[in-house]
């Protein structure tokens, strides 16, 4: 069922002053003369300026600004947005579900784990419970999006760019669990592999799957859709799960940044490719003249590095589980 949050996504962030952004329901974040600002529950540099948050006071009066100029930057459906702060900085607010990994966690696993993959540096995160939804703030990452590259790559660029993503899921894929998991042991966020909503769920609220062993995941996907053909195997491997166009940072024709870890977790080794091959997050968004280039080109490489896919199960799995609703 398509609903918005209360209050909507779009509205998470409001700029209260060119000095001043509300976040959420308590959180105030503020650009401040002082480097070392008093009642912060951090701050940081950005170039000249310093940045804090803070909590709201108690009978603090706050007025809000004409909302000409928002920061707005992305606006992903009912439960997900990013707003520019400052000139080094994002914040990433999402729908919020009890059990699901917070990003920053992920990041800092991939930091520990895999120190050679390129990931944004995380300021600060937290969980507001009383909007139902997270903020992440980043630093930006100094690159412009492979998406907004494409077009000015030349072929041979574009495949080492792709090598070095396949290069990235390798090594990921060297972390291995026993279980269908994140990376803390929590539930996953990967729709393509939940059952279809009931028509009654709220489109914003997410629904994560597990953690399952490999046997209850065949359990999920078979009782999903019986005639299942998806061999979950017995073991998981780590995986990103979203290397679409727009979540690659690139400068300089080299990978620079890895953005969006939200639903990466272990995953059946088949899902590594074959997600690559279905899903429209790996198409291209600017260059309209072949939208699934980029999809073609990694799933091809992945399938070449010992990835098989399953496209033709996983679609036939799909069928059954809109029919069998």
């Amino acid at each position: 069922m398509f609903c918005e949050m209360t209050p909507p996504i779009g509205v998470s962030i409001r700029r209260l002053t060119p000095e001043r952004w509300m976040m959420g329901s308590s959180t105030i974040c503020e650009r401040v003369m002082t480097p070392n600002p008093a009642n912060a529950i951090v701050s940081w540099e950005d170039g000249d300026d310093t940045f804090r948050l803070r909590e709201r006071a108690e009978g603090e009066i706050l007025s809000l600004g004409d909302g000409s100029e928002t920061g707005l930057v992305h606006e992903g459906g009912t439960s997900a947005a990013v707003w520019s702060i400052g000139a080094n900085a994002f914040c990433k607010v999402k729908a919020w579900h009890k059990g699901m990994e917070l990003e920053s966690k992920t990041i800092a696993f991939i930091r520990e784990n895999a120190p050679e993959i390129p990931v944004p540096e995380v300021i600060y995160t937290w969980i507001d419970h009383e909007w139902n939804r997270t903020f992440l703030i980043l630093r930006r990452i100094r690159g412009q999006t492979l998406d907004n590259e494409w077009s000015r790559l030349a072929p041979n660029q574009r495949l080492q760019i792709a090598s070095k993503i396949v290069e990235y899921c390798r090594k990921l894929a060297s972390i291995s669990s026993c279980r269908f998991e994140s990376a803390a042991g929590r539930a996953v966020v990967e729709p393509f592999l939940h059952s279809m909503a009931d028509v009654s769920h709220p489109s914003w609220i997410p629904r994560p799957i597990g953690p399952f062993s490999s046997t209850a995941l065949a359990f999920h996907l078979s009782a999903v859709a019986p005639e299942c053909d998806l061999d979950v195997g017995s073991l998981f491997y780590f995986y990103h799960a979203d290397l679409g166009p727009t979540n690659i940072i690139v400068l300089d024709s080299t990978v620079v940044g890895i953005l969006d870890w939200e639903s990466a977790a272990y995953y059946p080794k088949f899902w590594i490719a074959t997600k690559a091959r279905l899903s429209a997050g790996f198409y291209l968004q600017n260059d309209r003249t072949d939208r699934k280039a980029w999809s073609c080109i990694l799933g091809q490489m992945l399938e070449a590095n010992g990835f098989p896919q399953n496209v033709d199960g996983y679609y036939k799995w799909r069928r059954q589980n809109a029919f069998c609703r």
